[in-house]
């Protein structure tokens, strides 16, 4: 498998997380803009999309992987997080990364091997995998993380089969 570095992204609509693996060599990177405190909806999206690019900018991305929007009864947040991962695919395909998107469930899948895994076995795993501690961090930097570590996974497998 060549050198694939991979840019998982957990878009939130109070934190939005940013996780960078190296496939080849599991090093990984993180970032993450908190939204809670940015009063003004708008100013959020462009936040979003400005800390998008940013991380573009800022390191050799192969590939993008993002979570699908969970569509849940509360239909406005599910638009409001629907217009950030709008703003995070615009800065994505500013910069003509290819991106592919999975649902919770097939993240959980490949990194646990169950796809209701919970979000603190997921951390737990990818610890493990990355030989490191999150504690401090928010769980969407893990889950992030477990994104671009999913992705790592699936190109894997394809290359073997392929």
């Amino acid at each position: 498998m060549k050198n694939l570095i991979i840019l998982g992204i957990d878009p939130g609509s109070k934190t939005t997380a940013f996780g960078i693996v190296d496939c080849l060599n599991k090093t990984f990177y993180y970032d993450f803009v908190r939204l809670q405190n940015i009063k003004n909806f708008d100013d959020k999206i462009h936040a979003v999309f400005t800390k998008t690019q940013e991380v573009i900018e800022n390191y050799d991305i192969s590939e993008v992987a993002i979570e699908d929007v969970f569509y849940s009864v509360n239909i406005k947040s599910s638009l409001k997080l629907s217009e950030i991962k709008g703003a995070i695919l615009a800065a994505v395909k500013n910069a003509h990364i290819n991106i592919v998107h999975y649902s919770t469930r097939e993240i959980k899948q490949a990194i646990s091997g169950y796809g209701a895994a919970s979000k603190a076995q997921l951390k737990f795993i990818v610890e493990k995998i990355l030989n490191t501690k999150l504690d401090k961090l928010p769980l969407d930097v893990s889950d992030a993380i477990s994104i671009a570590l999913a992705h790592c996974s699936y190109k894997h497998t394809t290359s073997r089969i392929n």
